[in-house]
């Protein structure tokens, strides 16, 4: 089967697939359970309040630390987000960023790409961005969100992927939430089949930005066992960001 064609037979699998309870079982430990809105401590709270049994918090860095006083389960990590949501700031400001995510203890750091620079084929640029960042963070989980639905095409999106993997971070992100367009299962299987060919076991997948319900989540997780199989479906390869879609699983 030509490789377009597989690949819209697979999407149209996965959204098509009936529920599958044991599916369903496995997403509260995938979710990044998310708060990116204007300044709210309330809103951080009720975020906590929720978090039981997801693999991560992700919150701005002025909330890191009412997020981990706030939550009970330790074992949760606590994420945080960098050049975040445009990916346009300079180096040292991100390079400052994750100096300061990183002293107030977050777990986990996720950074946007510089993608406008991709997208005007700056390749060195974002290159040097991504050793530079991933350097910085040291033995903190990165996540570099590549902002697929600005890339659009599949080949950019994969190229985006191919640059993460390069750079030994341990996840590539979807998306920042913050434009139009968010996941994809078209993005996501274009990921997916890149990590897949790559036989890069060490870097993992967050999908991020519209991924509200169960039906939507369960298309994803379908589609990852796919390409993937089961034994992948597990918080140190794939996440799910999300605010909303918790409320779906109570």
């Amino acid at each position: 089967m030509h490789s377009m064609q597989a690949a819209q037979f697979a999407i149209e699998t996965a959204r098509a697939a009936p529920i599958e309870p044991d599916l369903v079982a496995l997403l509260r430990g995938l979710i990044d359970l998310t708060y990116l809105g204007e300044d709210d401590d309330s809103a951080v709270d009720e975020l906590c309040a929720k978090a039981a049994g997801v693999a991560a918090v992700c919150v701005y860095p002025e909330y890191i630390a009412r997020a981990k006083n706030k939550l009970e389960d330790k074992k949760i990590k606590i994420a945080t987000v960098v050049n975040f949501p445009h990916g346009n700031s300079s180096l040292d400001t991100v390079l400052q960023e994750i100096d300061t995510a990183t002293a107030l203890h977050a777990d986990e750091i996720d950074v946007v790409l510089p993608y406008q620079d991709f997208v005007n084929g700056q390749f060195h640029t974002v290159n040097h961005f991504l050793t530079a960042v991933r350097k910085r963070c040291g033995n903190k989980i990165v996540k570099i969100i590549i902002e697929s639905g600005a890339l659009l095409k599949p080949a950019l999106i994969r190229l985006a992927g191919q640059m993460v993997i390069d750079s030994g971070a341990d996840f590539i992100k979807t998306s920042t939430g913050k434009i139009e367009v968010g996941a994809t299962l078209a993005a996501a299987y274009t990921l997916l089949t890149l990590i897949e060919q790559s036989k890069s076991s060490a870097i993992g997948l967050k999908l991020s930005g519209g991924i509200r319900s169960v039906a939507d989540a369960h298309a994803y997780l379908y589609l990852a066992r796919a390409v993937m199989g089961k034994a992948w479906l597990n918080p140190r390869t794939l996440r799910i960001g999300a605010s909303r879609l918790i409320d779906d699983l109570s």
